[in-house]
């Protein structure tokens, strides 16, 4: 198992697209059913046929307020009974096996990818579940990831609350590299997009796969996605996953480095430098701060970090609760 991690609009569906054109892997985009159903499965016998009936028809949900377009091939659970180690993340495995949009064949695969920039804050979940995962730790200038949030934010963020969570992102990630000893490579964004052959060349390397040179060419898989997507979400949910993504029809290209330059004003920009200091030295991205000396700018990070640690606290405790309440709240889809 692989999981591509770091904060959201930062390349990382752009990446899970370039790996899905590998005969060696399977990726998968957002579906947070690992998560969703741990609590309630990990535990459980998937030898009983009533237990893998339960957990098959959870895909007929919608976990979260995530836009998520696929659920397993209705396959899914003939082939987990046909599984011989039937552990919850054998099972798991077989999901994403069931990925409808794979296009690869299934004994070719030697790599399963999991992008969900979520899974940033639960990696010492998912290093339980999976000891031996690697984690591609993907990440991109603060500022010009902050300006595309901005953009396309579900609700009205300040400018405070987007750089405090860019910045708990990384931190959390990196508390979890440490504390579970994990595999992990670093990714940069604009090194994809400036030097893609070479970057992706050492992301095969570091996931013990054939570097394929048709990664490079993965608009016309953003293509077919699209159209498979249109006919599985509403129009609104469509409309606003099109938007988020129209640029993957593009050759790869570098014409959103640096973007924040005009979509940022410069008081903007000293906000996210203040508050995001300390990881722009670490990714190598010139800031024009070191640290902070402005005490309203404290007062607000201080307040952006508490909510956001209370709001990851709720989230947490909502995926441990009994199934029959989480689906009291979950839509089908």
């Amino acid at each position: 198992m692989t999981f591509i991690v770091g904060m959201g609009r930062s390349g990382t569906t752009m990446l899970t697209n370039m790996l899905n054109l590998n005969d060696q892997v399977i990726a998968c985009p957002e579906n947070e059913f690992v998560l969703f159903t741990q609590s309630t499965f990990k535990n459980k016998n998937f030898e009983n046929e009533s237990v893998v009936d339960e957990f098959v028809n959870l895909f007929n949900y919608k976990f979260s307020k995530v836009i998520s377009f696929w659920k397993p091939k209705p396959e899914l659970k003939s082939e987990i009974m046909k599984l011989e180690n039937k552990s919850f993340s054998n099972v798991c495995k077989q999901v994403y096996l069931n990925y409808p949009f794979a296009n690869n064949e299934i004994k070719k695969v030697s790599c399963i990818v999991d992008k969900n920039p979520v899974y940033s804050i639960y990696m010492n979940d998912l290093s339980k579940l999976f000891p031996d995962a690697k984690y591609i730790v993907l990440t991109r200038d603060y500022r010009d990831n902050i300006a595309s949030r901005k953009k396309f934010s579900d609700k009205k963020s300040s400018i405070y609350s987007l750089a405090t969570s860019w910045n708990y992102f990384y931190d959390t990630i990196f508390e979890s590299i440490k504390k579970n000893k994990l595999n992990y490579s670093l990714l940069r964004y604009e090194d994809l997009v400036e030097n893609p052959k070479e970057t992706l060349r050492k992301i095969c390397l570091f996931m013990n796969i054939d570097f394929n040179e048709k990664m490079l060419d993965f608009q016309d898989l953003s293509k077919d996605m699209k159209n498979y997507v249109k006919q599985n979400l509403t129009t609104e949910d469509f409309n606003k996953l099109n938007a988020m993504h129209k640029n993957l029809e593009k050759k790869i290209n570098s014409e959103r480095v640096e973007s924040y330059k005009t979509e940022l004003s410069a008081q903007e920009v000293y906000i996210c430098d203040s508050i995001c200091y300390k990881y722009a030295a670490i990714f190598d991205y010139k800031s024009n701060k070191s640290t902070t000396n402005n005490l309203y700018i404290l007062l607000r990070y201080v307040i952006s970090l508490t909510k956001l640690k209370i709001y990851y606290f709720l989230h947490a405790i909502n995926y441990h609760f009994p199934l029959f309440i989480k689906l009291m709240f979950s839509a089908k889809k």
